[in-house]
């Protein structure tokens, strides 16, 4: 699988580019390797190990959640605190998550806000505009992936935006998970691995 995806490196990008630092990151609040997100967190890091990119792993489950819960500062700054730093190194991130009330997973969400407010706090003391993280996103969701489009483009697409931290390149969103059959599972595991060896 590995010398068939450094073929396909270099046939889909001939001119090597640098390698880069990519953080792979399971948003889902069950950071067990049973759920989907975990295999395409895997799946991604296959792709991008096969084009010499370097990759660490976060996994937002596995950090005490009662501060995330209640939005208490200090799990930002003890529990999460190398989570950003994990983040705030990255070249590149990649991020899983199911669909989580209508959003991602709060704890997520506020390791994101929180990078948004290094970036800014950063960004000015050196006098430059921040423009965040290039980020490929994937998002599973109960429901057909129609559903969560929107006159404006569609929900995660403007989850994105809202975060200054992400420079989102690419969105895919993997509808009507339960009905997903091994086959179409194969599928999107092919596409992220696919999206892990881009440049």
């Amino acid at each position: 699988m590995l010398a068939h995806l450094s073929a396909l490196c270099s046939g889909l990008y001939p001119r090597p580019s640098p390698h880069k630092r990519i953080l792979v990151v399971n948003g889902h609040p069950d950071p067990s390797p049973a759920r989907f997100s975990a295999g395409l967190c895997a799946a991604y890091t296959e792709g991008a190990k096969s084009c010499g990119h370097k990759t660490r792993h976060l996994e937002v489950g596995a950090a005490p959640w009662p501060g995330a819960q209640s939005n208490h500062p200090h799990w930002l700054q003890f529990e999460a605190a190398k989570m950003l730093e994990h983040l705030w190194l990255a070249d590149r991130l990649f991020i899983a998550f199911p669909m989580w009330l209508g959003g991602p997973p709060p704890a997520l969400t506020l390791i994101l806000e929180e990078l948004a407010r290094w970036q800014h706090a950063e960004a000015k003391a050196l006098g430059e505009k921040w423009e965040g993280k290039d980020a490929h996103v994937v998002v599973t969701a109960s429901f057909p992936s129609f559903v969560y489009a929107t006159d404006h483009g569609d929900v995660v697409a403007a989850w994105a935006r809202s975060l200054s931290a992400l420079r989102t390149s690419n969105i895919m969103v993997i509808g009507n998970m339960d009905l997903l059959s091994v086959d179409d599972r194969s599928t999107w595991l092919s596409k992220v691995r696919h999206l892990g060896a881009s440049p």
